[in-house]
């Protein structure tokens, strides 16, 4: 069964679960699921990412102090969201998911419609991800849920809302996930060709061990999107699985051609190579 990883790559992004065939790759977990197993194997690559992530220049320093000056004289909703915005960039910037999320929040509370509340959400959902405290990934969890609750009652037609409460609840209850499981499958039902909802629903199969529906739903969605990196590396992990070592090669030569890091695109050359 895949053992989802919580690990972040720099440059372009590959999403992937257990990634066997890529054991010195460092990637960033799609599910947003930080087991206690991956927590206890990153305590030290932890304390060092969470340091640099509070190291700022001073260039960046005077930026916030600014945004925050002028956003504490700004008297309009239009004024706020504008130097809001500078806060959430810079923030992110310096790896300061919270404090971006936290000030999307304040805003959200302000102006209370649909798009700034799925805003703050997804900047809860980014904080939550990238995130490696137990702590912090539930605390985060939980602020981006009741945030996309925010936007389902303002319109409860949003997919994307749903997709990512499906994930979240999964995620912060372990030990019960079929509601959020089934909070995506509705998604699937209603928007039969949603890339999003079928990508999670695949990765969600594929870590239950159930790969045939995994490779199902991901086929589907690289069916819909041949560009997409994740789908292709989780399809190529459940063939190597299955036992169908060509579909392997020909879902990793499919990730070769598309925009990924050299280090990846490295190791799925060698990985590729050693296919028998």
């Amino acid at each position: 069964m895949l053992k989802p990883q919580i690990i972040i790559v720099t440059g372009a992004v590959v999403l992937v679960a257990g990634l066997f065939f890529l054991p010195k790759v460092v990637v960033k977990n799609p599910s947003g699921i930080a087991t206690q197993e991956s927590l206890n194997n990153k305590k030290t690559e932890t304390a060092e990412q969470e340091s640099h992530s509070m190291e700022t220049s001073e260039s960046q320093k005077q930026k916030l102090s600014l945004f925050k000056k002028n956003l504490l004289k700004s008297t309009s909703i239009q004024e706020q969201s504008q130097w809001t915005d500078s806060l959430i960039v810079t923030f992110k910037a310096v790896n300061q998911w919270d404090s971006a999320a936290n000030y999307a929040e304040k805003l959200s509370n302000k102006i209370n419609d649909e798009a700034t509340w799925l805003k703050t959400a997804e900047t809860y959902f980014e904080a939550f991800t990238f995130a490696l405290d137990s702590a912090k990934i539930r605390t985060l969890g939980q602020k981006g849920y009741t945030a996309y609750e925010k936007v389902l009652s303002l319109n409860e037609n949003n997919l994307l809302a749903q997709t990512k409460m499906g994930v979240l609840y999964k995620s912060l209850n372990p030990q019960a996930p079929m509601k959020g499981i089934q909070m995506v499958s509705a998604v699937v039902k209603k928007d039969p060709k949603n890339e999003m909802a079928l990508f999670y629903l695949g990765t969600f199969f594929a870590e239950r061990g159930a790969f045939p529906d995994a490779i199902d739903r991901l086929e589907k969605v690289v069916a819909i999107n041949p560009k997409n990196p994740d789908a292709w590396i989780y399809l190529a992990q459940c063939y190597e699985e299955t036992g169908k070592p060509e579909k392997v090669k020909e879902a990793l030569t499919n990730v070769l051609a598309l925009d990924i890091s050299p280090e990846i695109k490295k190791e799925l050359e060698k990985k590729i190579k050693s296919i028998r």
